[in-house]
C-alpha cells in the first residue's frame, strides 16, 4: 500500500511539473503540433518514470558483531487473563476504496457516453466520404467529430459555413484527435483528486482546436467568414465530453491565435527546459542507495578445500578401513582408528583415533564409555598453499581435561588429545583469545570445552595451538562430584546429610579428582511407608542392603494417604550375606565350570574317536587274517580233491 501511494504521489508530481512548464514556456507559442506531442508525452512519462529506479551501492566497513544472549522466558501454567481489543477502523483502506469508487464512476460515465454516441448516430442519415463518415443530424446544435464520424446539422448553417465546419472537423478526424480526448478523460478518471489534471486536459483540448483552426485558416479563402462561424456557435454547446466539438470555450483565444504571428524556430529550445527537471527528479527520488559491507579477508588460512571423515555410532569397520586408506593414498594422512568397542546393538561405544600429517603434525583422541558415541569429525582444511587447520571435533563436545608436559609438547593423558611438535620450535598457545608461551603452560591443567586447531605462522615460523570454546586454565586438578551417578557441585555435596550416605568412593589423578557418593535406598522415604521386597514385608535396613543392580522393578502405591513401595528383585541365585560382586563371581565360576565340562566332553569325544579308529584297524586286520585262512583252506580242499581223482 505504501509503495502504491508513493507511486501515485510521484506520478501526480510529474503531471504538475509538465503542466507548469507548458504554461510558462509553451502555451503562447504557435508550435501547436509539437505542443500536442509534448502534452501526450508528459502524461505517459508521468506513468513510466516513477517505475524506473537505479541502485547506488555504498561500501561500508564491517561493524563488529556484538555478543548477545536470547532471554529465555520460562513457561508457566498460571491463569492468564486475555484482553480482547476492538480493531480500529482502517482509514487508509476506507480512503482507497472511496477513491477507487469515484474513479470507477467516472470510467462508467465515459462508457455511457460512448454508448450514447453510437446509439445517436444510428438514427440519422450517414454519408460516407473518402476520409470520414458524415452524419446529418437535425437535432444536433453544435457540430462535433469522434474518430472518423462528423456530426453536423446542415439546416443551421449556410453552404459556406458548412464547408468551413467540415474542413475543421475533418482535420480532427485525419489527425485522430479523439485519441487525445480519450487519453485526457482516462487520466482525469484515475487522477481526479489532482486539480491540475483537469487543467491539463483542458490545455490538451484547447491545443487541438488551435491545430484545427490553424490548418483550416490556411485552406480557406474567406477568413473573416470563418471567424463569424466560430462566433455563431458560441451559444450552443454539446453534452458529450468525449468528442471534438467545433465549439470550445475561450473563443477569443482561438481568434487571437489565428492572428498571432508564427513563433520563431529558435524558441524550440523551450521544450528542453523539462529535461533538467526530470534529471533532478531521478536523482532525488529514483536512486536507491544500498549500503553493502566490504568483504574482509578474515584469515590467511581460509580453506579452499576441506578433507573430513565423520565417525558415528553406526560406522562399520569396513567404512573406517576404506576412509583411512583413502586419506593415506590421496592426502598422505596416516589416520589410525583402534580400540573399537561396540554394544549389543553393534554401536560404537569406545575408540581411539590418532593421526599424523605429512608435516609430522600429530593428534590423538580417545573415548570410553557405556553409551553410543556422538559423531566425531576428523578434518583438514587446505588453502591455496596446501596448509591449514587439522584435528578432531565433535558436535556435542564433553568437557575433557589434560595436563601439559613441559619437556614434550604433548598431552600426558592418553585418553584425551595428544599434540607433538619438534623440540627446536617454539609454540604459542591461544586460550580464550589470550596468548601463552610453552613455559607459561608448564604443568597447567586445561579444561577444554571445544576443539583444538593447530596452525603455523608463516612469518615467525611459530606453532600456534588454538583452544576453541570456553577453556579454563588452572594449577590444581578439578574435583568432580557424583551423587548417584549425577554430577553435582562441591557446595551441594557439603549440604548432603551423612545419615543418607551408603558409600563414598574417591579417585584422585593428576588431572582430575572424582568423588562418587551413593545414597541409601531408603533415603527420602516417609517414616510410615510400608516396604515389600519380593512380596514380603521388609524394614528400611533390609531395603538398604539391597544392591540397586538386583532391583528389577519398583512400584509406589498411595492408598487413601497410606504409601507403600513394592520392590521386585531379579531372579538370581541367592547368596547368603553376599553382594552383587559375589553374584558376578558365582556367574564367572559357573562359566568356568561349563567351559571345563565342554573341554572334558571334547577330550572324551576325541578319545572315543581314537578308540573307534583303533577298533576299525583291528577289525580290518582280523578280516584280512580270516580271508587268508579261507584261501588256505580252499587250497587244501583242491589238493585233496585232486588226490581222490588219481585213485
Amino acid at each position: 500500500m505504501e509503495n502504491l501511494l508513493l507511486y501515485f504521489i510521484k506520478a501526480n508530481g510529474l503531471i504538475i511539473l509538465f503542466y507548469l512548464m507548458y504554461v510558462i514556456f509553451l502555451r503562447k507559442e504557435t508550435f501547436f503540433t509539437s505542443n500536442r506531442w509534448y502534452l501526450i508525452s508528459g502524461l505517459l512519462i508521468s506513468l513510466i518514470l516513477p517505475l524506473i529506479t537505479f541502485t547506488k551501492i555504498i561500501w561500508v566497513e564491517p561493524a563488529p558483531i556484538p555478543e548477545f544472549y536470547d532471554e529465555i522466558t520460562p513457561i508457566t501454567h498460571n491463569t492468564v487473563t486475555v484482553t480482547f481489543e476492538e480493531n480500529p477502523l482502517d482509514w487508509s483502506l476506507i480512503a482507497t476504496t472511496a477513491y477507487l469508487v469515484i474513479s470507477l464512476i467516472i470510467v462508467v460515465k465515459i462508457i455511457f457516453e460512448l454508448i450514447s454516441f453510437f446509439n445517436r448516430i444510428k438514427l440519422h442519415h450517414k454519408q460516407k466520404e473518402s476520409d470520414f463518415v458524415l452524419i446529418h443530424s437535425t437535432t444536433t446544435e453544435n457540430p462535433f467529430s469522434f474518430f472518423h464520424y462528423i456530426v453536423i446539422n446542415p439546416n443551421r448553417f449556410s453552404n459556406e459555413e458548412f464547408q468551413h465546419i467540415l474542413t475543421h472537423e475533418s482535420i480532427h478526424v485525419k489527425q485522430k484527435h479523439s485519441l487525445d480526448v480519450l487519453l485526457g478523460k482516462l487520466f482525469c478518471a484515475f487522477f481526479w483528486v489532482n486539480p491540475i489534471i483537469w487543467l491539463y486536459r483542458k490545455a490538451m483540448l484547447q491545443n487541438l482546436e488551435f491545430i484545427a483552426d490553424n490548418e483550416t485558416f490556411q485552406q480557406i479563402e474567406n477568413k473573416y467568414e470563418y471567424q463569424k462561424t466560430l462566433l455563431k456557435v458560441v451559444t450552443h454547446q454539446h453534452d458529450l465530453s468525449i468528442t471534438n466539438q467545433f465549439y470550445q470555450s475561450l473563443i477569443k483565444k482561438r481568434i487571437v491565435m489565428l492572428h498571432t504571428n508564427q513563433s520563431n524556430k529558435k524558441n524550440v529550445w523551450k521544450y528542453a527546459t523539462i529535461l533538467p527537471l526530470l534529471v533532478v527528479f531521478m536523482l532525488l527520488f529514483q536512486i536507491e542507495t544500498v549500503a553493502q559491507v566490504k568483504e574482509v579477508a578474515i584469515s590467511r588460512s581460509i580453506a579452499n578445500k576441506i578433507i573430513q571423515f565423520v565417525i558415528d555410532k553406526n560406522t562399520t569397520d569396513t567404512q573406517i578401513k576404506e576412509e583411512t586408506e583413502a586419506l593415506k593414498k590421496e592426502h598422505n594422512i596416516d589416520l589410525k582408528i583402534s580400540k573399537i568397542k561396540r554394544n549389543a546393538k553393534k554401536e560404537i561405544i569406545a575408540l581411539e583415533a590418532k593421526f599424523e600429517d605429512s608435516d609430522k603434525t600429530t593428534g590423538k583422541i580417545s573415548i570410553k564409555g557405556d553409551q553410543a558415541i556422538e559423531p566425531i569429525r576428523f578434518f583438514k582444511e587446505m588453502n591455496e598453499n596446501g596448509k591449514g587447520n587439522i584435528g578432531f571435533d565433535r558436535n556435542n563436545v564433553s568437557t575433557v581435561f589434560a595436563k601439559m608436559n613441559a619437556n614434550q609438547l604433548e598431552w600426558s593423558d592418553a585418553q584425551t588429545i595428544e599434540i607433538k611438535k619438534s623440540d627446536n620450535e617454539e609454540a604459542i598457545y591461544i586460550v580464550n583469545g589470550k596468548e601463552y608461551s610453552k613455559g607459561e603452560m608448564k604443568d597447567k591443567i586445561v579444561e577444554l570445552d571445544g576443539a583444538i586447531e593447530m596452525n603455523e605462522d608463516e612469518k615467525s615460523g611459530k606453532k600456534i595451538i588454538i583452544f576453541k570454546g570456553n577453556s579454563i586454565i588452572s594449577d590444581e586438578p578439578k574435583t568432580i562430584v557424583y551423587l548417584d551417578e549425577k554430577i553435582i557441585s562441591e557446595d551441594e555435596m557439603k549440604k548432603i546429610d551423612a545419615k543418607i550416605i551408603k558409600s563414598v568412593d574417591v579417585k584422585k589423578g593428576d588431572i582430575k579428582k572424582e568423588i562418587k557418593i551413593v545414597t541409601k535406598n531408603s533415603s527420602g522415604l516417609p517414616e510410615n511407608t510400608e516396604i515389600y521386597i519380593n512380596g514380603k514385608k521388609a524394614t528400611k535396613e533390609e531395603l538398604d542392603q539391597v544392591e540397586r543392580e538386583e532391583i528389577e522393578s519398583v512400584n509406589v502405591n498411595n492408598n487413601n494417604g497410606k504409601k507403600s513401595i513394592e520392590i521386585q528383585k531379579r531372579n538370581f541365585k541367592t547368596i547368603q550375606d553376599g553382594s552383587w560382586k559375589e553374584v558376578e563371581k558365582e556367574i564367572e565360576m559357573s562359566k568356568a565350570e561349563m567351559k571345563k565340562a565342554r573341554a572334558e566332553m571334547k577330550a572324551e569325544m576325541q578319545k572315543a574317536k581314537a578308540e573307534m579308529e583303533k577298533a576299525k584297524v583291528e577289525m580290518k586286520a582280523e578280516m584280512e587274517k580270516a580271508k587268508a585262512e579261507m584261501e588256505k583252506a580252499k587250497a587244501e580242499m583242491e589238493k585233496t580233491k585232486s588226490k581222490g581223482n588219481m585213485k
